[in-house]
């Protein structure tokens, strides 16, 4: 059976840690095998789920200014590899909803600051790979949030017009890469991290609500 949609959008861009995956014990766990391992004091917890969204190289360079940033990279990835899936999950009716958008015939896609590797691993770990047409990673992305060099390749790759695109994250660099150039946009609410004074068109406090925003249910 065919979805009818709600709206002229006809692609949503999804941000990946805090937004299709609850990460944040994951992060917050990597990140303190790092301050231990490298006899630094560690953040409280409220700053370290910040950490989530900017790029990985730039909150590195600045906890670990005197430790070689290669090999700082080189530690949190092989860390991620082998915990992150163990310490992150998907979120109430996702699936359902995700299978929802794709009845309705929407384009998904994700952008991310993570690397291609961790990508395809936690999406194909939860069983969520199927479900994007295109996933950009940290990797493929000369330019990362909140420039919109990442949303424009996925425009460019889908041809989907701004106007008819949906950006959906859970940080203001999630907006910011995509409203410039014309798309919608949505914060979701869930995490744990403060709502931020970021300007959006949408607000979702539930994957439901997502759902709610993009599908005529009869």
């Amino acid at each position: 059976m065919i979805k009818k949609r709600k709206n002229d959008i006809d692609l949503i861009i999804f941000d990946l840690d805090g937004t299709l995956l609850d990460t944040a014990l994951y992060i917050v766990l990597d990140y303190t095998h790092l301050f231990d391992k490298y006899h630094k004091k560690c953040p409280t917890l409220e700053e370290m789920v910040y950490f989530s969204g900017p790029p990985l190289e730039q909150v590195l360079s600045k906890y670990f200014p005197d430790v070689p940033l290669k090999e700082l990279v080189d530690e949190f990835h092989d860390y991620s590899l082998k915990h992150s899936n163990d310490y992150s999950s998907l979120y109430p009716n996702e699936i359902k909803v995700l299978e929802e958008l794709k009845k309705a015939n929407y384009k998904l896609a994700v952008l991310t600051t993570k690397s291609k590797e961790s990508v395809k691993d936690n999406l194909t770990h939860f069983g969520l790979i199927s479900f994007f047409d295109e996933i950009v990673p940290i990797d493929l992305c000369l330019r990362p949030k909140p420039d919109p060099y990442g949303v424009k390749l996925i425009l460019d790759k889908l041809h989907i017009e701004p106007k008819r695109t949906f950006a959906i994250g859970d940080s203001p660099s999630d907006l910011t890469c995509a409203s410039p150039l014309g798309c919608k946009t949505g914060l979701v609410t869930w995490g744990l991290k403060h709502i931020p004074e970021v300007k959006r068109d949408e607000e979702y406090a539930s994957f439901s609500d997502i759902e709610r925003s993009f599908i005529i249910n009869d």
